[in-house]
């Protein structure tokens, strides 16, 4: 039994990205599909590009729309149901920028039709149940609420209305409270009305399915899918901003957004390399060392690139005693300016660039994994090559190019920094 194990577990380990091969669907670079008969499974990932920075003046539309089309009846059944009944799973969620249902299934055609047939029905449903949507929205309420009592939600409210004052992207998916009581039934349909377009639509299929296969559930997903409305593209700048709000608690929460380029910029893999040396890595990173093991001032602390569609940042966060905060903000601002200087050997560069291919290659060991890349390739209009791509772009990466990349690609004088916890008077 262990040596069959043995060799399973060698078999897949020595499948690699070389394997994932992204093609499109009918030529449409919004469709897109990978083979992969490892497993008798297909995963569907389903985006619209508009998430709650299409709310409007109605901040937690979109999160309320989507979870009450979903959690509808259809033909007296509720949809999760025909799901749960042939073991299929049935997963959706609201970000910034896009809305996202994923769905799992064996690879039985038959099954896979019927089940998108029923999620479309429900997308597209005439009316909502006023006890449906009473009942979701009562959901979200208590959502909202219970955030309240959290620092964490609290910071991630402050950062978000910090960097994008004025903009859509400034309020949470989940949204406002007073704004989620306020929502009726028609702002919800004619919401989905809105932003149900093809011109929103990516389609993401990964699994043991034929492309031709691909191509009939592509019609089903998009039946029902307006084609009459445009829509503008907004671009969003991050504000530099300085933020404390004051929250009872033992412990301060700090982040720091330091403004950068985007995921599909030529420097991005530069800036990956130099994020995993900085605090990107965990321990034997350099925020890690300073904060935690030198001097114990909190159980964590991490830094990584986020990207919207326009722009990305770096961002820093932990959280320590409310009496250290000032002391780790220090300590987080000598590494940063260490991070601008990047004087490292090229021994460590080469180290980290290893340790990167080797995240990336477990990272494309499962269809579930593999799926979200090629949804962030759909979403970030990247190169159809991308693993290929990514892997060439991370062997050209040296100290050279990392210093160039963080002069030119990270905008270290508009750092934002925002603090949520109890004041303690040094």
């Amino acid at each position: 039994m262990r040596l069959y194990i043995a060799c399973i577990l060698f078999l897949l380990s020595s499948w690699s990205s070389a394997n994932v091969k992204i093609n499109t669907i009918e030529n449409n670079e919004n469709y897109l599909y990978v083979y992969l008969n490892t497993l008798p499974i297909v995963d569907i990932n389903i985006v619209i590009t508009k998430g709650s920075n299409s709310d409007g003046k109605a901040p937690g539309l979109t999160n309320l729309m989507l979870n009450s089309l979903l959690a509808s009846e259809i033909e007296n059944r509720k949809l999760i149901s025909y799901f749960e009944d042939v073991g299929a799973k049935l997963s959706y969620s609201v970000n910034k920028e896009s809305t996202s249902i994923s769905i799992r299934s064996v690879n039985d055609l038959n099954q896979i039709e019927e089940l998108l047939k029923k999620m479309n029905q429900a997308l597209f449903i005439n009316s909502i149940d006023s006890e449906l949507l009473k009942l979701e929205r009562e959901k979200i309420i208590r959502a909202i609420s219970e955030s309240q009592k959290k620092p964490s939600s609290v910071l991630e409210t402050a950062v978000s209305e910090g960097l994008f004052s004025g903009t859509g992207l400034a309020h949470l998916p989940i949204g406002k409270l007073e704004h989620v009581k306020a929502i009726t039934n028609s702002a919800i349909l004619n919401h989905r009305n809105h932003i149900f377009n093809l011109l929103n639509l990516e389609i993401n299929i990964v699994g043991d399915i034929s492309a031709t296969q691909s191509k009939s559930l592509i019609h089903l997903i998009t039946n029902n899918f307006s084609t009459t409305k445009e829509f503008e593209t907004i671009e969003y700048n991050i504000n530099s901003v300085k933020s404390h709000t004051e929250f009872d608690s033992t412990q301060s929460h700090l982040t720091i957004v330091i403004p950068a380029v985007s995921r599909k910029h030529d420097n991005y893999h530069d800036l990956m390399v130099a994020n995993y040396i900085f605090g990107g890595s965990g321990f034997g990173s350099w925020l890690m060392e300073e904060i935690r093991q030198k001097r114990g001032l909190s159980y964590s602390v991490y830094s990584y690139l986020s990207s919207y569609q326009d722009n990305g940042y770096l961002k820093i966060s932990l959280q320590t005693k409310n009496e250290n905060i000032e002391l780790a903000k220090n300590i987080i601002n000598q590494q940063i300016n260490r991070l601008q200087e990047f004087d490292v050997e090229d021994s460590i560069i080469e180290t980290t660039k290893d340790s990167i291919k080797r995240s990336f290659e477990m990272r494309v060991d499962t269809n579930k994994k593999i799926l979200n890349l090629v949804s962030a390739v759909n979403s970030f209009d990247l190169n159809l090559n991308y693993f290929e791509d990514y892997l060439e772009k991370l062997s050209k990466v040296n100290k050279s190019s990392i210093k160039i990349a963080l002069k030119n690609s990270i905008n270290f004088n508009d750092a934002s920094i925002f603090t949520v916890g109890k004041t303690v008077e040094q």
